[in-house]
C-alpha cells in the first residue's frame, strides 16, 4: 500500500491520529477534510475508502459546491459506480431481481466473508438453511475484496 500511495498522482500528507475510541479515526480525517476546504475551497479531495460512512461528508461538501470524491481505491474508481457493477454482477449470478438486491445490499454492508455469510443466514433463514449456503457459494468469487476465508 505504501508504494501505491508514493506512485499516485495525489498529494498527501503523513499525519499522526489519535485513536482508541470507535469512529475516532473517521472523525479525525473528517474534520481535517474541512479544515482542508477552508484553506483551499476550489481544490478538488477525494476520501480513498470503501467505507461507506464516508458518503454523508461527500454529499454535506457537494451540496455546497465544493469538489469532493469518495473513491474505492488509488485507481480513483468512484464509489457508485463500483456499487453499480457489483448489483449487475450479482443480477448475473442470482437471476431473481429481489433476491439479487438483497443480497448486494448485504454484500455492500459487511467488510468480511464471516459478516456476509452470517447475513445471509439471517435473511434467507426462513428458507431452508441450504438456500443461505447455496446464495454463498455463488456470490463467493464477488468478496475477493473483503477480509476473512
Amino acid at each position: 500500500m505504501h508504494r501505491k500511495i508514493n506512485t499516485c498522482k495525489a498529494q498527501f500528507n503523513l499525519i499522526e491520529v489519535k485513536t482508541g475510541k470507535p469512529n475516532a479515526l473517521d472523525f479525525q480525517l473528517v474534520t481535517y477534510l474541512g479544515y482542508l476546504v477552508a484553506m483551499a475551497p476550489k481544490n478538488h479531495y477525494y476520501i480513498v475508502s470503501q467505507d461507506k460512512g464516508f458518503k454523508s461528508a461527500v454529499t454535506f461538501w457537494k451540496d455546497r459546491g465544493l469538489g469532493v470524491a469518495l473513491v474505492s481505491d488509488l485507481t480513483g474508481r468512484d464509489e457508485a459506480k463500483v456499487e453499480d457493477q457489483l448489483a449487475r454482477d450479482v443480477r448475473a449470478i442470482l437471476k431473481d431481481k429481489n433476491e439479487a438486491d438483497k443480497v448486494t445490499r448485504i454484500i455492500l454492508k459487511y467488510k468480511t466473508k464471516q459478516g456476509i455469510n452470517n447475513a445471509l443466514v439471517r435473511e434467507f433463514q426462513s428458507q431452508d438453511n441450504k438456500k443461505a449456503s447455496e446464495l454463498y457459494k455463488a456470490i463467493k468469487p464477488l468478496l475477493k475484496d473483503k477480509k476473512g476465508n
